[in-house]
C-alpha cells in the first residue's frame, strides 16, 4: 500500500501529464494536431493550390447548372412545375452517392494514388458533359411569340397556337441527363478532394483546425456568386423569361463551364499533395463502415444531417412558376443559402475530429450522403403534398383568388415544417470537447447503427425511384411521383 504522500505525488503527476493515448481531445502531436505535419496546410500555398482551384471550379459549374434550371427548363422549354422540381432533384442526386465514390477512392488506388486520379477523372467527366451541352443545339423556345406567354391557352387563336413548339419540354430531358452527369463528375472529384481535405485539416493545430476547409468554402461561394451574376445577366432575354433584347445563350453558358473544367484539371494534378500508397487498409471499407455507424457520435450525427435536411428543404413545386422575375429566382435563393452554408460548415467540422485513417473519403462521403439523400427525399414529400393543391403551371397562369389561396396554403405548410427542423440540433455535441468525450466513452449500439444504414438505403432507393417516375407520362400522374393520381 502506498503512503499518503506517494499517492498525492502520483495523483499530481497524472493530473499534470495525462495519458495522451487515451485522450483524443489533446491530439496526438504538437499543438493538438491529429496527424504529423508533412508540409504547408494552407490552400493558398502552391503545393495545395489545386484544392482552391477545385473549389472555384465547383462554384462555377454547380452553381451555373443550378441557375439555368429556371431560365432554361422553366421558361425557355416551358417544362411543368413538377418536372422542373424533379429535374432539380435528379441533377443533385449524384451528390447522394458520395459515400460510394468515397469508398472507391479509399480502396482502389490508381497507379498508387487514391486522390488525384479521381479528381482528374471527375473533372474530365464534367468537361465532357458541359462540352456536349455547349455544342448540342437547344432548339427553338416553347413560345415562338413571347407576347402570348402570359395568356391562357384557351384564349389563343389558331395562328398563335401554331407558334408554340409543343416538343420543347421533351428536349429538356436530354439536358437534365447531361446536367446530372456533369454533377456526377464533380461528385467523383469531390470524393478525392474530401479525402485530401481531412488529411490536411488533421495536420492543423487544434485551435486552427478547419481553416483550410473554411478557405475552400470561401473560394467556392465567391465563384458561386460570380456564376449567379453571369447566369442572370447572360440568360435574361425574353425567351429565358427576362427583359433584355439580347442573351449569350445556354450553349455559351455551358461553354464557360466546359472551359472552367478544363482549366482546373492541371492544378488538381500538379498542385495537390499526395503520397503514393504502398499497401492497402488494415480492414475492408465495409467493416469500417459497419463499425463506424455503431458509434453513438456517428449515428446521432447522421440522424441530424438526414432529418434536418428532409424538413428544412421541403418547399413548393410552383416556386419557379410564380416568380415574377428571374432576379428573384437567382438572388433570393442565394441569400437563403447563407444559413444552409453555415449548417454545412459546422456539420463538416465534426468530421475533422473523427479518427478515420485510410478511410477519410468514406467518412466524409457518409456525412454528405446522409445530408444530400434528404434533399431529393424532401422533394418527393413536397411533390406528394403539393399534388393535392391546384398550383400547376396552368393554374398559376390564371392568377385568380383560388390559385393564390392554394399557393398560400402550400407555402404555410412548407414553412411550418421547415421550422420543425431546428428540433434535431439537440442530437449534435455542443463543442469538440464533448465530441471527444463521447468518443472516449466508446458508446456503441449495433441496432441503432444498422437501423441508420437501412434508413439511408431506403431513402436513397425511394428518392431515385419516385423522381424517375416523374419523367414519364405514364407514371408521372402517380401521387408518389407528385401527380394528382392515375
Amino acid at each position: 500500500m502506498e503512503a499518503p504522500e506517494q499517492l498525492k505525488q502520483n495523483s499530481y503527476a497524472e493530473a499534470k501529464s495525462p495519458n495522451v493515448e487515451n485522450d483524443i481531445s489533446l491530439g496526438q502531436h504538437e499543438n493538438g494536431a491529429l496527424r504529423a505535419p508533412r508540409g504547408s496546410v494552407s490552400v493558398y500555398s502552391w503545393k495545395n493550390f489545386g484544392m482552391a482551384a477545385h473549389s472555384a471550379g465547383v462554384g462555377i459549374v454547380n452553381s451555373t447548372i443550378s441557375g439555368v434550371v429556371y431560365a432554361v427548363l422553366n421558361n425557355y422549354l416551358h417544362m411543368s412545375a413538377t418536372l422542373v422540381a424533379t429535374a432539380v432533384a435528379l441533377i443533385q442526386f449524384p451528390r447522394s452517392l458520395r459515400v460510394f465514390t468515397g469508398m472507391l477512392t479509399d480502396t482502389v488506388p490508381i497507379f498508387g494514388y487514391r486522390r488525384r486520379p479521381y479528381i482528374v477523372i471527375g473533372w474530365g467527366m464534367t468537361f465532357l458533359s458541359c462540352f456536349l451541352m455547349a455544342v448540342l443545339p437547344l432548339g427553338d423556345p416553347y413560345y415562338g411569340d413571347q407576347s402570348i406567354a402570359d395568356l391562357d391557352t384557351a384564349e389563343l387563336t389558331a395562328e398563335q397556337l401554331a407558334t408554340i413548339d409543343t416538343d420543347a419540354p421533351n428536349r429538356g430531358i436530354k439536358m437534365i441527363i447531361l446536367m446530372m452527369f456533369a454533377n456526377f463528375g464533380t461528385v467523383l472529384a469531390y470524393s478525392g478532394f474530401n479525402g485530401t481535405m481531412i488529411e490536411i485539416s488533421q495536420q492543423e493545430p487544434a485551435h486552427l483546425r478547419g481553416t483550410a476547409m473554411g478557405d475552400c468554402d470561401v473560394v467556392f461561394y465567391w465563384f458561386a456568386i460570380v456564376s449567379a451574376f453571369f447566369t442572370g445577366l447572360g440568360l435574361n432575354s425574353e425567351d429565358y423569361g427576362g427583359t433584355f433584347s439580347w442573351s449569350v445563350g445556354f450553349n455559351a453558358i455551358m461553354g464557360v463551364c466546359a472551359g472552367m473544367s478544363l482549366i482546373v484539371l492541371p492544378f488538381c494534378w500538379f498542385c495537390i499533395q499526395e503520397e503514393r500508397v504502398t499497401s492497402g487498409p488494415s480492414k475492408s471499407v465495409f467493416t469500417f463502415l459497419y463499425e463506424l455507424v455503431q458509434r453513438k457520435t456517428i449515428y446521432r450525427y447522421i440522424a441530424f444531417r438526414f432529418f434536418y435536411n428532409v424538413l428544412a428543404m421541403i418547399s413548393v413545386t410552383s416556386a419557379s412558376a410564380i416568380q415574377s422575375t428571374q432576379w428573384f429566382w437567382l438572388g433570393v435563393p442565394l441569400l437563403e443559402k447563407i444559413p444552409y452554408a453555415a449548417t454545412d460548415f459546422v456539420g463538416a467540422l465534426f468530421m475533422l475530429e473523427v479518427d478515420s485513417e485510410d478511410f477519410e473519403a468514406t467518412l466524409f462521403g457518409l456525412a454528405v450522403t446522409s445530408q444530400r439523400v434528404g434533399i431529393p427525399f424532401a422533394t418527393v414529400i413536397t411533390k406528394s403534398v403539393d399534388g393535392y393543391f391546384d398550383i400547376e403551371r396552368e393554374y398559376i397562369q390564371q392568377d385568380d383568388h383560388h390559385v393564390r389561396s392554394q399557393v398560400t396554403y402550400a407555402y404555410l405548410i412548407a414553412y411550418a415544417v421547415n421550422l420543425l427542423a431546428i428540433v434535431f440540433v439537440v442530437l449534435l455535441p455542443r463543442q469538440k470537447e464533448e465530441l471527444h468525450r463521447m468518443q472516449r466513452d466508446g458508446a456503441k449500439n449495433t441496432i441503432k447503427g444498422v437501423a441508420t444504414l437501412c434508413v439511408l438505403i431506403f431513402a436513397l432507393a425511394w428518392s431515385l425511384m419516385t423522381n424517375i417516375l416523374s419523367l414519364f407520362d405514364s407514371t408521372s400522374c402517380l401521387r408518389i411521383a407528385g401527380g394528382s393520381g392515375c
